[in-house]
């Protein structure tokens, strides 16, 4: 059944995202990211969006979780279908059979395997994490789905997340490896309360601007909005305004998601 303890209730309401226009200059050049000044530019005009009440599951799902609905559907990955994932050694690449059962095809499987009840799931398309969402709603006869951009906001905003008006512009140096990675994931999955910026999440929308007056060849029904960051992002993307996009087809190991339930 629907446990409310995993999840976090936000009522009726309203909530600004975005950031003005006149910032994006500011805050590309005083963090000299290391960023296309559209992609900073796409979360802007500010914009107020009154949302309806929604739970959000405080934890992204497991490889447990994911590995249930697999059994259950018999469902076959995009990466297991495809035979390939992303990985990233200095640069990204394509790595042969990698999927969610094998994320990074080298030790740090055997980790995330003994750990399955514990770590979130990896490489996984927007297109797999729909389907799990459609399987839970099934189930348990109830509706999930992942979260709109704007709910994920609400949540960030709840969580303390920072703004890219503030945000620093290091990147985290302490990951510098695979090996690195998911020990520090381990290590923060420990003492988060919500998991957020350990993994890029999926949400349920298009890459759209906010309206017109920003133009962004990007924008439309060709990538889905990941939100939060992971592990290796700069801090600037682990902002609640930062938008990456990615077609809904894309893996890697620092893709996850989280459930919203209505």
């Amino acid at each position: 059944m629907f446990h409310i303890d995993d999840y976090i209730l936000f009522h009726n309401g309203e909530i600004e995202v975005g950031i003005d226009p006149s910032t994006v200059e500011k805050i590309y050049s005083s963090h000299k990211a290391n960023l296309k000044k559209e992609y900073i530019a796409a979360s802007s005009p500010k914009k107020k969006i009154t949302y309806n009440e929604f739970y959000i599951r405080k934890k992204l799902i497991t490889v447990n979780e994911f590995s249930e609905f697999i059994t259950d559907t018999s469902y076959i990955t995009e990466s297991e279908r495809e035979g390939w994932g992303w990985g990233w050694s200095n640069r990204w690449i394509k790595k042969e059979k990698v999927s969610w059962r094998t994320p990074f095809l080298d030790k740090n499987d055997e980790y995330y395997i003994s750990n399955s009840d514990f770590f979130p799931v990896m490489q996984v398309t927007w297109n797999d994490a729909v389907e799990y969402t459609n399987w839970l709603s099934v189930i348990y006869g109830e509706k999930f789905r992942l979260p709109a951009e704007y709910e994920w906001e609400v949540f960030g905003n709840f969580a303390s997340v920072g703004s890219l008006m503030s945000a620093g512009s290091d990147p985290y140096t302490k990951i510098d490896s695979d090996d690195d990675f998911i020990h520090t994931l381990e290590e923060e999955i420990k003492i988060s309360e919500f998991q957020l910026g350990l993994l890029w999440e999926w949400t349920l929308d298009w890459y759209k601007g906010y309206d017109d007056s920003i133009a962004n060849k990007d924008f439309g029904n060709i990538y889905k909005i990941l939100k939060g960051g992971s592990l290796l992002s700069d801090n600037i993307q682990k902002s609640k305004e930062f938008r990456f996009r990615r077609c809904p087809t894309a893996r890697s190991p620092y893709y996850g998601f989280r459930v919203v339930h209505t």
